[in-house]
């Protein structure tokens, strides 16, 4: 049998490296206070998730492509304080797609760009990550039966709202795994 996969030559290109090290330096010296992790390339399809996601496929297939450079976890409940993406410098005079933006705002997650330097001053990501999580607000938002669907127990993946079509309950709504048939799990609404 022939190797269909190989390792990639490299985890993180050469500037995501350097950028993860003076991350690192930042929140071991200068934010202890905060108790952060990092973590790099993390897909978005595993850190947020689409409201209805059975109306909502197209922006359920875009966050399968995509993912953050990095995103700083609390170490004590690994829940997700900071996202962080790191931009060329061509990359910040050109800019048009803001879905990273309007995702982050959405889930009400911190997120900044940082464009890739030669060198980077400790400090000022040090003040600029402060500001961000300090900006933002973590109440967690409310969530109601029109934008929350519930994630199945079995599988571990978002549920979609469903309707019962036979039986004596012609329109009686439910929550169902997307992996049917082969979960059959479900949540009453």
């Amino acid at each position: 049998m022939t190797d269909l996969y190989r390792l990639r030559e490299h985890f993180l290109s050469a500037p995501e490296a350097a950028f993860y090290n003076v991350l690192s330096d930042v929140l071991r010296d200068q934010l202890v206070g905060e108790l952060l992790i990092v973590c790099p390339k993390i897909a978005l399809s595993d850190l947020v998730t689409v409201s209805r996601p059975n109306e909502n496929i197209h922006q359920l297939n875009r966050l399968h492509r995509k993912t953050v450079d990095f995103l700083l976890v609390h170490r004590a409940t690994l829940a997700p304080a900071l996202a962080i993406e790191l931009d060329y410098p061509k990359q910040t005079h050109h800019r048009t797609d803001t879905f990273l933006e309007d995702v982050f705002a959405s889930a009400h997650l911190p997120f900044v760009r940082i464009t890739v330097k030669e060198t980077y001053d400790q400090n000022r990501i040090a003040v600029f990550i402060k500001n961000a999580l300090a900006s933002q607000n973590y109440a967690e938002k409310s969530r109601t039966e029109q934008d929350f669907s519930p994630v199945c127990p079995r599988c571990g993946i978002t549920m979609v709202l469903r309707f019962q079509k036979m039986g004596n309950v012609v329109t009686q709504k439910y929550y169902g795994c997307l992996n049917f048939p082969e979960c059959t799990e479900t949540i009453p609404v």
